[in-house]
């Protein structure tokens, strides 16, 4: 089965019902259904760990295209497959940063296609682009870090060997990486969760992190700790 959860927005109840099916059929279970725009992006706004969304190109309120620009003007990490009746709509799909469209009505083996692409770029998405000391390029996985410290306009990445150079800002990398059980725990650290083996509180209501494999701990701010302990129930 898989982990990743989906929305589909479509006006027509059958469709909605179909591709449901569908998707059951590849393997998802956490899938959420809208009938219009404004349904969509409720859901969406409460539930921030979406992965992938299917839009109609024709709904009440706003169409799928332009939907499509305003979920990824909230959500850059977010994939969007366009679903029409109407093959001329390619081109404005890929234009509105959909990763892809749908021509209704499509088989279990179209849909399939999509999926597998989509389970390519998300590998892409668990990666991110580093330098290393000698200024070369370098591709890390995102299971190598174990925190990510805010440098200016930039960012320093910790893996096990070392630091690497981010051109990325930490803001930028939390919201790529926030889904993937990274953490603000200072307005300059963001930490891997799954790389912490051990916390312990703090005067002030700070919490200290301490790293598996790295001799290494990061005090937390107040408010992270507060963020911390609200989410995780501690």
């Amino acid at each position: 089965m898989s982990d990743l959860k989906i929305l589909i927005a479509d006006d027509e109840h059958l469709a909605l019902e179909r591709l449901e099916r569908l998707l059951n059929k590849l393997g998802f279970e956490e899938i959420l259904k809208a009938e219009n725009a404004y349904q969509a992006k409720k859901i969406l706004q409460n539930h921030p760990d979406i992965d992938i969304v299917f839009l109609d190109i024709k709904m009440p309120g706003k169409d799928g295209l332009e939907l499509a620009r305003e979920f990824l003007n909230l959500r850059e990490d977010l994939i969007v497959i366009i679903q029409t009746a109407y093959e001329e709509y390619a081109l404005g799909a890929y234009q509105s940063g959909a990763i892809g469209y749908l021509i209704k009505p499509y088989t279990l083996e179209d849909l399939g296609k999509v999926i597998n692409r989509i389970k390519s770029l998300i590998k892409l998405h668990k990666r991110i682009l580093v330098l290393d000391k000698k200024f070369n390029l370098q591709s890390l996985s995102i299971n190598q870090i174990y925190y990510i410290k805010a440098d200016l306009k930039h960012s320093l990445v910790r893996t096990k060997e070392g630091f690497y150079k981010c051109i990325a800002s930490i803001g930028e990398l939390e919201m790529k990486l926030k889904k993937h059980g990274f953490f603000r725990i200072h307005k300059s650290f963001l930490i891997n969760l799954s790389k912490v083996s051990k916390i312990e509180p703090k005067e002030f209501g700070k919490l200290s992190f301490y790293f598996e494999d790295i001799n290494e701990s990061i005090l937390s701010s107040k408010s992270g700790a507060k963020a911390f302990r609200e989410i995780h129930k501690i």
